[in-house]
């Protein structure tokens, strides 16, 4: 079976990739952040050297605060440079990274604070600090001595025998620290099993899980990277994942090994800010790319009818040349002008210079692939989990890729599917285990395969295929199975729908929430048409591939997108099912009891 390739980078701890990359190019720029306190401001840059230099200073201020092997440093901060230099900080010092995603609300914080009890916590504002005060008590008891901010602290807040220290004071210029000698020697007494990070899942279902990952499994992680994004030292990569996120983790950690530069977003807002930094790569999860592909759809939807016809017919034939290789006349000419009308201004928002877009957190529908692949951007999609460090596979940068295809599998994954289609992985990327023991309950075979919770299949070029979470298998109470993913994706993917979630467990047909812009909701109700019975038929086409039973046969609208309801979404953007049913409440029945506000096929 045809694998990914591996290009192994020969140190095999970050700390120790940071100081090699810090030795070979001190003065080359790893990092233009772009910080949101100073929006006029350029962006803010960082040789490897002078960012080595901050990750010693760290390193000093940690180890003087008691940090080390079996001790804990808690995250929960916006991204930043200071934020990477603070977890490198700690892995040198064979400490555990816990990262936050900096959206949680005040209880989860406080519950995973209390779980992850750290010997110094990071917040990026007084706004963070506010979601931990009311625990720092017990934080304190529990062995928590320094709270490092970006932000003043009100002191009541702060515990009796808890230093509340300013970042700058950590890792600024005139704070103490290591020299790269220093460093180098921590660096090298940190083994591949000892920590990377100890992550969160997104908690979709339950309490969220601790996921803890060696450096080896980072590292065994952008080895496959390597050759599947086809990045080089002259690279130029947009960074806004966030590091709650290991998606986040595995980008900026390949740049490090590498060598090559990064834009660092901190906010999602500031996007156009970084993309006029001309970047030559983009990661980041589809949602992204599905805005960018919206806003060609407007436009062009805004042009006269002849010329709307034309665009969409070149676009329709750039697919059929760069996509199914199809190599007619008219296709061929018709790809230029898609080039002309669409291409070039889809490349000027994305900076001018990009030369592939990267997706991974969760599927790209194949018309967003066909969409960028058509107008000769490469839309490369990764697969992967917080327990695999980010990685099972990938399509390629310089190779194959195929729509609505995971890629090709890494080869330090052993790969094997239960009998129910489960994808079951074991090798060097898997985590070292949960944060609680308990929650280790049923995620590993007797053999030590990870369940993954996602099934699949692997097609004859040796692609992996995912069709979906074992967990939402939807069974109808005619006795007929689906998976409801793929379908949700395929709506989601046809305007106007911005998301979509299949309901219909235990029930005689599939019906659907689907999420649409508040703005189209108010056209067709100026039109004096029913919202739910216009949208039931353009749902329902853009099924084709499917059959009737997969098809819904009742649709309920919500106004927006899913994050603009964020108690329905979790940090990465995942709507949480049991959540979106409870808040619907009785509307849900009622798609089933019969009455108004109900489609139907």
């Amino acid at each position: 079976m045809r694998t990914l390739d591996i290009v192994r980078f020969p140190a095999r701890t970050l700390p120790r990739l940071l100081v090699a990359s810090a030795c070979r190019a001190p003065d080359e720029v790893f990092l233009r952040f772009v910080d949101p306190a100073a929006p006029e401001a350029p962006p803010r840059p960082y040789t490897f050297s002078a960012f080595a230099d901050g990750v010693g200073r760290a390193a000093a201020f940690l180890r003087a605060a008691g940090l080390g092997p079996g001790t804990r440093l808690l995250l929960l901060a916006d991204n930043s440079p200071e934020w990477q230099m603070l977890a490198l900080a700690a892995q040198a010092l064979r400490a555990e990274p816990a990262a936050l995603f900096a959206s949680l609300a005040a209880e989860p914080a406080q519950g995973i604070a209390r779980r992850v009890a750290p010997r110094v916590a990071f917040v990026s504002s007084a706004a963070q600090w506010a979601k931990l005060a009311p625990v720092a008590a017990e934080l304190a008891a529990a062995g928590l001595a320094a709270v490092v901010a970006a932000a003043p602290l009100d002191p009541a807040t702060v515990p009796s025998g808890v230093r509340a220290v300013p970042l700058r004071d950590v890792t600024g210029v005139g704070a103490p620290g290591l020299h790269l000698e220093q460093l180098a020697a921590l660096a090298d007494a940190a083994g591949e099993e000892d920590p990377f990070l100890l992550l969160f899942t997104s908690g979709t279902t339950g309490r969220p899980k601790g996921v803890r990952l060696a450096q080896r499994a980072i590292v065994h992680a952008i080895d496959g990277g390597n050759s599947a994004v086809g990045t080089t030292e002259s690279d130029l990569g947009l960074h806004f994942l966030p590091f709650g996120h290991v998606a986040g983790h595995d980008q900026f950690a390949l740049a490090l090994a590498q060598g090559h530069g990064l834009v660092m977003v901190a906010r999602r807002k500031d996007l156009e800010r970084g993309l006029a930094l001309g970047p030559t790569y983009v990661f980041s999860v589809p949602l992204v790319y599905d805005r960018i592909r919206a806003a060609v759809e407007a436009r062009l939807a805004a042009l006269s009818p002849p010329l709307r016809a034309l665009a969409r017919a070149a676009l329709a034939s750039a697919a059929r040349v760069r996509v199914d290789r199809r190599a007619g006349l008219l296709d061929r000419t018709l790809k230029g002008v898609a080039d002309r009308l669409v291409g070039r201004a889809v490349r000027a928002r994305l900076g001018g210079r990009i030369r592939g877009l990267f997706a991974g957190g969760a599927p790209a529908s194949p018309g967003l692939f066909r969409f960028f692949e058509a107008l000769g951007v490469p839309l490369v999609e990764l697969y992967g989990m917080s327990e695999t460090a980010g990685l099972i596979s990938s399509n390629l940068f310089a190779g194959p890729r195929r729509a609505g295809a995971a890629g090709l599998l890494t080869p330090d994954h052993e790969v094997r599917f239960a009998d129910d289609g489960e994808l079951l992985v074991r090798g060097p990327l898997l985590l070292s285990g949960y944060l609680e023991p308990e929650d280790e309950a049923g995620a590993f075979t007797a053999d030590g395969f990870f369940r993954t919770g996602d099934l699949g299949r692997i097609d004859g070029e040796g692609f992996l295929h995912v069709e979906g979470r074992k967990k939402h298998l939807m069974v109808l109470s005619t006795g007929k199975k689906l998976s409801p993913e793929p379908i949700e994706q395929a709506i989601a993917a046809a305007p106007p729908f911005q998301g979509a979630v299949l309901l219909g467990e235990g029930r005689p047909f599939v019906s659907a929430v689907v999420f649409v812009a508040a703005e189209e909701l108010a056209r067709l109700a100026a039109a004096g048409k029913d919202a739910a019975a216009e949208l039931l038929p353009r749902a329902r086409a853009a099924l084709g591939a499917f059959s009737d039973f997969e098809k819904p046969k009742r649709l309920l609208v919500v106004p927006g997108a899913p994050q603009d309801h964020p108690s329905l979404v979790t940090p990465t953007l995942k709507v949480k099912r049991d959540a979106l049913v409870a808040w619907l409440g009785a509307a849900v029945a009622e798609l089933y009891g019969g009455g108004a506000g109900r489609a139907e096929a």
